[in-house]
C-alpha cells in the first residue's frame, strides 16, 4: 500500500518474457500490476533460449513455474563441431553453472498461465505509442488514443520501446553487426524421418543433446529434444530478408540457399534445415545498439527493463536471464521504497534498481561481444585438450547471483549514495571492474 494507504498502481506494458516475469514478482512483493499487451493473444515463436541459475533461483518463489520450467529443459550433453560436421571437442556434459535450454514458445506459455493463474490482469490490444510522466505519475498514450495513468509504468515493450522519449529524448543509434541468424523450432519427429539423422542422432539411443557448429565467420547451434529440435544459424546477412522482428520469416529453400553459399557445412545440419517446415524460419536480422545507461524517466515514474532497457546479442547467452534479474529487482527495490517513504518512495526505487543493475549487466553485454570474436578464431588443437575453450559457461559472479537479495542487502546504501551523490560500488559483477561507458565503436578497436 502507498502512503495515503491506497494500493500503488503499477502498469507493466509488453507481456513478453521480461513483463510477464515482472508482473509476477510485483504480484508476490504485495502489488497489483496490469500487464498491457499490443496483440490480441500473447504467442511465441523462435527457437530456444538458455536461462542461467540466477534466473532460475528466482523461479524458485514459483513452485509450479519451477518444476515446469525443468522438466521441460533439454538434455545437457554438447559436441563441439567444425564446419563440416568434424567432431572438434566433446563429448562434454555442460554444468548447471551454464544454465538450461528450453523452447521460447514453452517458456513464455509457462510464464503466461503462471501470471493468469495468479489473477494477475492482462489486457489485449493495447498498443504503446508515447510515454509520458508528470511530477506524481506516470503515463503511457495507446494507439486507439486512451492515456492511461498510474504511480509506476514499466516498459517491458522490448528493442522497438517508445518509452525513450520520455527517459532519455533521444531514440537508441543502432548499427548494422553485418550479420543476422535463421531460428527456428519444430517436431524431432519430422527430422527423424530422415535415415542418416537416425543414425547419427537417436534421441532414443543418445538422449537429447546439443551440438555446436563453428565456422570461419559463422556458427550453428542445434539442439535435438525429444520432442521438438531447435537450430540457430548465425550468418553474413545479405540485407534481403532479414529484419529485427519474429515475423519475418523464410523458406527452407532459401535458407539453404545460403548455408550453400558459405562453405561446406556438415551435411546432417543440412539435412535438419532441409526439413525445416514452411513459415517456421525466422530470420532476425542482428543490430548492435551502444551502451544505454539511463532506464528511468527524469521523474522516475516510468522505468525500463528487458531489451527495452538492455539488448543483447545472442552469443551472450545471457538475455533472457537478464530480464528476469531485472523483474526480481526492481520488484523488491519498489517494495522497500514504497514501506519506507509510501508513494513518495517510487522514484527512488526505479534509480536505485537502475544503478544496482547497470554495471553487471554492461559487462555481459560486453561479453557477447567479446564471444562471438572467439567463435571464429577458435584453436581446436587446443579445444580438444581443453573443451571450456569453446564452452560459453559463465563466471561465479554471474550464476551465483541472486538479484532479488542483492536489492535488499544493497537498497540503503544505494539510497543514501543516490542522495548524497557519493558513488556507488556494486559487487554483482567482476571484483575488479569499474564502470565506463562504451560505444560498439569501442569494443570493436578492443
Amino acid at each position: 500500500m502507498g502512503s495515503a494507504g491506497r494500493q500503488v498502481e503499477v502498469l507493466i506494458v509488453g507481456a513478453g518474457l521480461a513483463g510477464l516475469f515482472c508482473a509476477l514478482e510485483c504480484k508476490r512483493q504485495g502489488f497489483a500490476p496490469i500487464v498491457l499487451e499490443s496483440r490480441d493473444v500473447v504467442q511465441s515463436v523462435g527457437d530456444f533460449i538458455t536461462i542461467g541459475p540466477a534466473a532460475s533461483r528466482a523461479f524458485e518463489k514459483w513452485p509450479t513455474l519451477y518444476d515446469a520450467f525443468h522438466k521441460a529443459t533439454y538434455g545437457d550433453i554438447v559436441y563441439y563441431h567444425k564446419q563440416n560436421g568434424e567432431i572438434g571437442a566433446g563429448p562434454r556434459i555442460v554444468t548447471e553453472s551454464f544454465g538450461w535450454n528450453i523452447t521460447r514458445p514453452d517458456l513464455h506459455k509457462m510464464l503466461m498461465d503462471t501470471v493468469l493463474g495468479n489473477g494477475i490482469e492482462v489486457r489485449y490490444l493495447q498498443h504503446a505509442v508515447e510515454y509520458l510522466e508528470t511530477s506524481e505519475k506516470g503515463g503511457v498514450k495507446l494507439s486507439d488514443g486512451e492515456t492511461l495513468w498510474a504511480d509506476l509504468i514499466i516498459a517491458a515493450d522490448g528493442i522497438r520501446s517508445k518509452s525513450w522519449t520520455v527517459v532519455t529524448g533521444e531514440e537508441p543509434k543502432t548499427y548494422s553487426s553485418g550479420s543476422a541468424i535463421f531460428r527456428c523450432a519444430y517436431q524431432t519427429s519430422l527430422a527423424m524421418e530422415i535415415q542418416s539423422l537416425r543414425e547419427k542422432w537417436n534421441v532414443s539411443d543418445q538422449g537429447e543433446t546439443m551440438h555446436f557448429f563453428l565456422g570461419s565467420a559463422s556458427h550453428c547451434l542445434l539442439l535435438i529434444g525429444k520432442e521438438k529440435i531447435c537450430w540457430g544459424w548465425m550468418h553474413r546477412d545479405d540485407g534481403t530478408t532479414s529484419q529485427e522482428s519474429w515475423s519475418a520469416k523464410i523458406s527452407a529453400e532459401t535458407a539453404l540457399q545460403q548455408l550453400d553459399g558459405d562453405g561446406e557445412w556438415s551435411p546432417e545440419f543440412r539435412a535438419v534445415v532441409e526439413k525445416t517446415p514452411a513459415n517456421s524460419i525466422i530470420h532476425w536480422k542482428l543490430v548492435w545498439r551502444d551502451l544505454h545507461k539511463d532506464w528511468v524517466s527524469p521523474g522516475g515514474h516510468v522505468v525500463q527493463i528487458g531489451d527495452a532497457a538492455h539488448a543483447f546479442l545472442p552469443t551472450s547467452v545471457n538475455g533472457g536471464t537478464q530480464s528476469f534479474e531485472d523483474g526480481a529487482s526492481l520488484a523488491c527495490c519498489l517494495r522497500m521504497a514504497v514501506d519506507r517513504d509510501g508513494l513518495n518512495g517510487i522514484p527512488t526505487a526505479s534509480r536505485v534498481h537502475n544503478t544496482l543493475r547497470l554495471d553487471r549487466v554492461s559487462f555481459i553485454q560486453q561479453i557477447g561481444f567479446k564471444r562471438r570474436h572467439n567463435y571464429y578464431n577458435i584453436n581446436w588443437d587446443a579445444a580438444r585438450k581443453d573443451p571450456s575453450i569453446v564452452a560459453a559457461e559463465p563466471a561465479k559472479w554471474q550464476y551465483q547471483h541472486n538479484a532479488e537479495q542483492y536489492a535488499k542487502d544493497s537498497f540503503e546504501e544505494c539510497r543514501n549514495c543516490l542522495e548524497t551523490g557519493k558513488k556507488f560500488k556494486n559487487t554483482n559483477c567482476p571484483e575488479h571492474y569499474t564502470f565506463e561507458p562504451w560505444t560498439v565503436k569501442d569494443l570493436e578497436i578492443k
